[in-house]
């Protein structure tokens, strides 16, 4: 009888201090990201160029992008951006002493910062610009009925953008993106340069990881 007794005992109080202890949420690791930290992005996006001037030729590639991103429920939220880009395009005309044709390619560098503002659930506005360095170069071919003469430059120089666009998250870690944005190059102009503008159309995807 008395062993029983212990037994009614020793299995009250196990009861008794199951039920003080409180229950805790796992908490995250060490080093873990949470809703209110930068998440790294990962985007490429399609560039149409639409050059500025019309002796100018238009310019197509692609841009690849590392972002940082506030992903916390706000309804405005921060992008910063790395970016980098290639285009290439060609011009034919006829001049007085022949018919011309311009190969041009680009390679633009940037940092770039976007506000996101939130339209809905899943679509945000933004709002943002770009800046950095692009280097360049020029194949031009002069055809006239003396044969053909071919000249070729580069050069480098600053370059910027402002833009505005549309972004659209059909999950938590997938955008899709639509924007336009003006760019200005401005090259060297000891170096066959000058400033080149752009009407932009950019289309793309990003990732978060």
């Amino acid at each position: 009888m008395k062993h029983v007794f212990t037994q009614i005992l020793m299995a009250g109080a196990l009861s008794g201090a199951a039920c003080a202890a409180p229950y805790v949420l796992p908490s995250p690791q060490t080093g873990a990201l949470t809703p209110w930290d930068m998440q790294p992005v990962y985007a490429i996006e399609g560039l149409w160029g639409i050059a500025r001037h019309s002796d100018e030729p238009d310019m197509w590639g692609p841009r690849l992008s590392f972002s940082l991103y506030s992903d916390a429920e706000s309804a405005v939220r921060h992008h910063l951006s790395l970016n980098v880009a290639a285009m290439w395009g060609s011009k034919s005309r006829y001049e007085w002493s022949g018919r011309s044709e311009t190969d041009l390619f680009m390679l633009p560098v940037t940092v770039g910062y976007d506000v996101n503002i939130e339209l809905s659930e899943r679509v945000l506005l933004y709002v943002g610009g770009k800046a950095g360095y692009a280097w360049g170069s020029a194949d031009s071919t002069l055809h006239t009925p003396y044969g053909d003469f071919r000249h070729d430059s580069s050069s480098g120089g600053f370059t910027c953008s402002g833009g505005v666009g549309l972004r659209y998250m059909p999950s938590d870690t997938l955008y899709l993106s639509l924007g336009y944005e003006y760019a200005v190059t401005d090259f060297d102009e000891h170096r066959h340069g000058g400033s080149f503008g752009q009407h932009i159309i950019s289309v793309g995807m990003g990732w978060q990881f």
